[in-house]
């Protein structure tokens, strides 16, 4: 959970309430498709985070593992070619 963003890891658990704080990145999310569009608009609106309408899959929602891969592969360096 190391490249996920503290303040997205307070929302998360905020939103997912009443269900217990996230404690296992592989714990599925269990964020619903409204949910999923509040989740979106915070990481756009509060975090500066473009969410591109390919990156738009639900395998990349799923757990907080797959949104920190999301988020490292959009922080990392694009490859020189």
């Amino acid at each position: 959970m190391d490249n996920i963003p503290a303040k997205l890891k307070e929302y998360l658990d905020t939103a997912r309430a009443p269900l217990p704080p996230i404690t296992d990145p592989d714990e599925p999310l269990q964020v619903d498709s409204l949910g999923l569009i509040r989740l979106i608009a915070f990481m756009e609106n509060d975090l500066g985070i473009r969410i591109e309408d390919e990156e738009l899959l639900a395998e990349n929602f799923t757990t907080l593992r797959a949104l920190g891969e999301l988020l490292a592969r959009k922080t990392a360096s694009p490859v020189s070619t």
